[in-house]
């Protein structure tokens, strides 16, 4: 008998995607359908047996979902950020790895952006299970809750480690985030980091503290990202002792925004302050290391 073998055939209802190539294909339709048929040699008999066999077997389909693609590729796109950068040129070298055409990248509108603020949410998700770890091991009492100040140089600190890996290409993704088709979303991001932070950190306070200790914490945070980029000191201490100092006048500092009103327009204000220093300075150039 000829030796088979299995041919996965793959089609889209978008224009963009033809072939694949992969055994779970990506599509950036709603769904990708995939059908499993069976090829012979290419004599007319086994065409024949073939085509007699595939019309016996059922069909096997399998749908991706839109959102599900747009993650993976996202996903892999943060290998090639080091090379790349933030960047349009990222996405597509992620495209081709998971066997769709470079072109996919007509995904994000904002190009090296969407990479940006992607990278931002899945730090802020991990960083946040973290401390909500801690926090129910202290409301079980397996552990005592730390001191406010301990709790959030280490919650900024973890935070900041995470982006050393890319800390070479940050400047370039602090730029991008602080465009303004990107800046609504990477100030959502920052002030629910922030909110996050003083969450587990103890804080349930209601009142107009809740503005000012937020708002605060995200121009300290911010900061010290600026700091980071520029740091050339051992594993970035130059950093961790910036935001020691910045902790020890938190209060101070707070007393510096209380002239903001109370609403969450104003505390919207006050993280685009934070972000238009950073588009004022992000001419400056990558740290040598």
């Amino acid at each position: 008998m000829a030796l088979r073998f299995i041919r996965i055939v793959c089609f889209s209802t978008s224009s963009l995607l033809k072939t694949a190539g992969r055994s779970r294909p990506l599509s950036t339709s709603s769904a990708l359908r995939c059908t499993k048929t069976e090829q012979g040699d290419s004599s007319p008999q086994n065409e024949q047996q073939t085509s007699e066999e595939s019309s016996e077997e059922p069909h096997m389909e399998e749908e991706i979902p839109e959102s599900e693609v747009r993650q993976r590729l996202l996903d892999a796109a943060l290998e090639f950020v080091p090379s790349h950068g933030w960047s349009v040129e990222a996405l597509a070298e992620a495209a081709q790895t998971e066997g769709l055409p470079a072109v996919s990248h007509g995904m994000f509108p904002r190009g090296g952006g969407d990479l940006a603020l992607h990278f931002v949410g899945i730090c802020n998700a991990q960083l946040t299970e973290q401390m909500a770890q801690e926090t129910e091991q202290v409301e079980e009492g397996h552990v005592e809750r730390r001191h406010t100040r301990e709790f959030l140089k280490d919650a900024m600190e973890t935070r900041l480690r995470m982006i050393v890996p890319y800390v070479d290409n940050w400047p370039q993704a602090m730029s991008l985030l602080a465009q303004p088709n990107c800046a609504p979303d990477s100030l959502k991001l920052l002030s629910s980091l922030v909110d996050d932070m003083w969450y587990h950190a103890g804080d349930r306070s209601a009142d107009f503290n809740w503005y000012t200790k937020r708002v605060t914490l995200a121009g300290v945070y911010t900061s010290a990202q600026l700091v980071l980029v520029r740091d050339q000191s051992p594993d970035f201490q130059d950093t961790w002792q910036f935001i020691d100092s910045r902790l020890d006048n938190l209060e101070q500092l707070g007393k510096a925004v209380r002239g903001v009103a109370p609403t969450v327009q104003s505390l919207a204000q006050g993280l685009s302050g934070a972000y238009l220093t950073i588009r004022n300075i992000t001419g400056f150039n990558v740290r040598n290391r």
